[in-house]
Parts: structure tokens; sequence; C-alpha cells
């Protein structure tokens, strides 16, 4: 029987047996649901080690405190007691959150370390029940030298013992840092990524199996905090993500580092070690070897209580995303590839929690391809970006996105293209065919002009139009850009304002101001197509020869350009 400490004047003592601490309940004096809670979720981290050997009592919960006593002496800690082996959590995990269906090839991502060899050996000892088809595919980054020959030789090795197609990929991370620059662990993860993708292809599969385990799990959680990440990002590493058409699924997540080792250790994988993961010069290694143990001492618990958290999130998030998606519809004007459109004005009005993950899913949305998620900096910056007065601003997101403001519009892109070179059109004016079409000159679309004698109906018009007297207008008529000093005098104004002014009050985006085609009739600028029309020849009563004119663009940018519709800007 061991005594374990004193809470005020009362003892509590407990019973050591089969390597479980059971709580003797009549023979305590303080509250048995605060010492009960302690005793249960005790295990031999509880103790805090002071000399080899030795273990000391640690704390419980709020207002409970062991102290005072003799320290307990035993030869080994008392066993972590985590349920059922981890063959069988690896098989509950995939059959509860469906990663991996039935007679399906499985790549696996093999570096020959305790993680991923203990994946790759679950896998294929599961194989023949699920019938899967496992493949492991080894990197070699050529980062370690001799070490990582090595390495590459152990993954062969047990691939061949244990009968497993075996493809290995050698990626030169140095070389690539010397010619493109950036991070070195960015950039190995990125030649990793595509060397995966390349072994996925060649065997025509659609699943990549990788080792993170609960421990990385943990880990990526302390380290996004200590960044400042949003909440939605404390949901961690996603058991299963969809990559460039490959289902990428994390079996391990549930299983804890020591679990690991002790299945190697059971089935002797004789795994290799890393000698850079003790290296304090990576954040994630010092958050596991120096931050870890800090917390331990606060709370014996605190890496399953970090795991329950991201769990909640990961819930929690499960039902954001049905909101965000149903608030997306409704917010997003477009969308490609390469870019996605907002109304700026829609997006500010929402919620600043809606804003944060609307703006998180569009950025992954269009960074799905790549490696990694968008972080908060980045959503911040979009936010701020929609949100500000100036109505024609840009800012450069991080792995070469940007996003751009027009007036109403956000533009998001995946890969920011360079500001454009403002467009000029060749001076001089073009003649317009009357009636006819016009499309030989450098304006992106193409003219029709038609003249009738009666008014036509609108739905004939598939274009930008607007109809004149062709009786007062002055022919030829001809096409130009516009010009510094340009002035109009718009319909129902009573008064001429410059051109400029008009483009801006209409909010057409900068880069085409310069590529919109003026009409003139003589020197006088009658109809900006889209924008507006003068007051010259209007339509009366009196009015015997209609000259209908109609514009056609060509790019597809003008299906979120922010200009009034043809019925505000074309007929009289």
């Amino acid at each position: 029987m061991l005594t374990l400490g004193r809470a005020s004047e009362s003892g509590a003592v407990v019973d050591a047996f089969e390597g479980k601490l059971i709580l003797k309940k009549k023979q305590a004096k303080i509250p048995i649901e605060c010492m009960s809670f302690y005793i249960n979720e005790m295990n031999v981290k509880c103790f805090e080690k002071r000399a080899s050997g030795v273990y000391y009592p640690g704390r419980g919960p709020p207002g409970f405190m062991l102290w005072g006593l003799p320290p307990i002496r035993r030869s080994t800690p008392l066993p972590v007691d985590r349920g059922p082996d981890m063959l069988d959590r690896v098989r509950h995990s995939i059959e509860k959150y469906s990663l991996l269906p039935r007679g399906v090839t499985v790549l696996t991502g093999v570096s020959g370390g305790p993680d991923s060899m203990a994946l790759l050996h679950a896998l294929w000892k599961l194989a023949p029940e699920q019938d899967w088809r496992v493949v492991a595919i080894h990197v070699n980054h050529l980062l370690r030298g001799k070490e990582s020959e090595e390495d590459e030789r152990y993954v062969r090795s047990r691939c061949r013992e244990w009968g497993i197609p075996c493809q290995v990929e050698r990626v030169d991370v140095t070389a690539r840092v010397r010619e493109k620059g950036g991070n070195r662990q960015a950039v190995a993860r990125d030649l990793r990524y595509e060397a995966f993708r390349r072994a996925v292809m060649s065997y025509r599969a659609k699943h990549l199996a990788l080792a993170h385990q609960a421990d990385d799990q943990v880990e990526t959680i302390l380290m996004r905090l200590i960044r400042g990440a949003a909440p939605m990002s404390m949901a961690g590493i996603p058991r299963s993500r969809s990559w460039r058409g490959i289902r990428i699924v994390r079996p391990l997540l549930d299983v804890f580092r020591e679990e690991v080792e002790s299945y190697c250790d059971e089935h002797r994988l004789s795994p290799r070690l890393d000698q850079s993961n003790r290296s304090r010069r990576y954040t994630r290694n010092r958050v596991r070897l120096d931050l870890i143990p800090q917390l331990l001492q606060y709370n014996p618990r605190a890496k399953e209580a970090l795991l329950q958290f991201t769990r909640i999130a990961e819930d929690e998030e499960s039902f954001w995303k049905e909101v965000v998606g149903e608030t997306a519809v409704k917010v997003i004007l477009s969308r490609s590839e390469e870019e996605i459109v907002l109304d700026a004005e829609a997006l500010t009005a929402l919620d600043i929690a809606l804003q944060r993950r609307l703006i998180k899913l569009i950025l992954n949305c269009l960074v799905e391809n790549e490696t990694t998620e968008a972080n908060l900096h980045a959503v911040e910056q979009v936010r701020r970006l929609a949100g500000q007065s100036d109505p024609s601003a840009r800012v450069n997101l991080p792995g070469g996105a940007g996003a751009e403001r027009e007036y109403r519009l956000l533009r998001v892109f995946r890969t920011f293209p360079d500001p454009p070179d403002p467009v000029r059109i060749s001076p001089g004016s073009y003649p317009l065919a009357v009636p006819g079409e016009t499309g030989d000159f450098p304006f992106s679309g193409c003219f029709r002009a038609r003249i009738e004698s009666r008014p036509i109906p609108p739905e004939e018009f598939n274009g930008r139009y607007a109809v004149f007297d062709a009786d007062v207008l002055r022919f030829p008529l001809h096409i130009r850009s516009r010009q510094p000093g340009d002035r109009l005098q718009p319909k129902g104004l009573g008064g001429t304002k410059k051109v400029k002014d008009i483009l801006i009050d209409a909010k057409v985006p900068r880069r085409l101001r310069e590529e919109l085609p003026l009409v003139l009739s003589g020197e006088e600028i009658v109809w900006i197509p889209g924008v507006v029309r003068s007051e010259a020849a209007l339509v009366t009563k009196d009015t015997r020869r209609f000259l209908y004119l109609e514009w056609k663009a060509d790019s597809p940018k003008e299906s979120v350009f922010p200009i009034p519709p043809p019925s505000q800007s074309g007929e009289p």
C-alpha cells in the first residue's frame, strides 16, 4: 500500500496492483469526487522524476495538491494503459473514419523511421483482410550523406522481406535551395510531395497513407498556438484530405509515439533513427524536447487534453464548413482554377468570424493542389483589403498568391500576376461601319451597327447597346481610346464631365480603362459602351431612322465588370 500525499489535514491511500492505482475511498477524508477523478486519470506521468529511480508526487486538480511525504521508490515506471494494441486501433481508425476502402492500392510514405515503418507493417498485416495492395514510396532527400543511403537500403530490405513493392525517389534539396532559395524544410516537403505524386501516378493509385501520429498532432497544435493561428486551424493535421486528385490519409493520428515505439519493439522492426530529430535548431524539435515536458509538469495528461481539443475543434469545423459553403454561394461571383472573384461589400457585411472562415476556405481552394494551408496572417490580409477605403489595392500572399481590390470586387489569385502594363491603344481613330460590323482594331470585341425605321425590342440584343437618331448624328462615326482631357455630356446631366471622372464614378477598374472604346460623332464622344451615352442624338417622337450600336466584348472579364447593365447604359 502506498501513501501518495496529504490534502489539508486529510490523507488519501491507494493500492498498487498490477500496475494500476486503486483508490481506497473509505480511507480518504477529502472530497471523493476530486480524488477519484485524479487517480482514475493517473499514469506514470503523474510523477516527476527527481533522481534515478525516484518519483515524487505531482499535482492534481485545482485545490488538491500532494506533498510532504517520502518519495516512492520503484525500479520501473508504472505502465501506460492506452487500450487496445496499435494494430487494432489502426484498423478501428480506418473503419471509423472511412480512410481506406476495400480493394484499393495504398501508397505508403516510408522514411525508415519508427512511425512510417510501424504504419507500413500495420497496413501490410491488415492487407489480406482488406484486399489492399500496399506499396512503399521512399524519398531520399540526399541531406544526410551516408545516413540517407543507409535509410534507403533499410527500406528496400524490409520491403523485399515483406514482399511489398517499393519505389525510391531521389531529390536534391540542397541543389533546389541553391537554385531557387527558400526554407530547406519547406523545399524538402515540396519535393517529397511531388515524389509522392509521381509514385501514385505510376501505380495508378488514389490513396496515399502518411505516418503522422498523435504526438505530431500535439506538436502541430502547440506550434500553431505559438505562432498565433486562427481557431479554425486548431483542428490540426487532417485525417483525410484531397490533394491533386489524391486522397491523403493518416491512420496513426490516434496513436502516441511510445505506442509506435512499443509496436516496433514487439515486431522487431529495428527502424532507422534520424539524429536531426534531436537538434534544437528546428522549432518542432524544441516544442517536443523542451515545451511538452514542461507542460506535463502542469498536467500529466496534457497531450491527451490537447488531442481532445483538436477533436472538438474538428467536429466544430465540420459544422462551420456547411455554414461557410452556404454563404460562399452568396458572396462568390465567379471562380476558375487561377482566380476567385468575390463581392467585397457582401463579404464585409458578414460577421467577422464568418469572414475569416470564408476567406480561409477560398485561399485553401486556390492552393488545394499545394502542400500547405493558408495561415491567419494571410486571412487577415485579405479581410483588411476587402474592408479598406482604397478601391484599388493589392496584397501579396504566401506561396506567390495574392489578392486585389477593384471597387466592389475582390479578386484572389492562386498565382499573383504581375501588375499589368497599362494597355495603350495606338493613337488615331478607326472608322465604324454603318450599317455593318467593325472588329478590325486593337479593342477586344466588335461593333455591330444597324439602321431601322422603327424601335427594336431590347431582347434582340446580346451585348451592350445604345440607340441614336441617325438623322441628327454627324457621319462617319469613328472609334478611339480615351485621351487626356476628354469630356462628355452624360444623358440627363445638363453639362459636361471628364471621361476620367465618369469611369471612376462607374467603378471601372483602372486596368480596364484604357481598353474601353469610345464612339465619336465628329469630335463629340457620344457613347462609352456599358458605361454611359451622351445627350447627343436622343431618340424623340419625331425620329424616323433609328441607329442601333451594339458592342460585344471578346474577353470574359466583363462577366464580373462592375458597370451598369445595358438597360441603364444604352437605350433611351
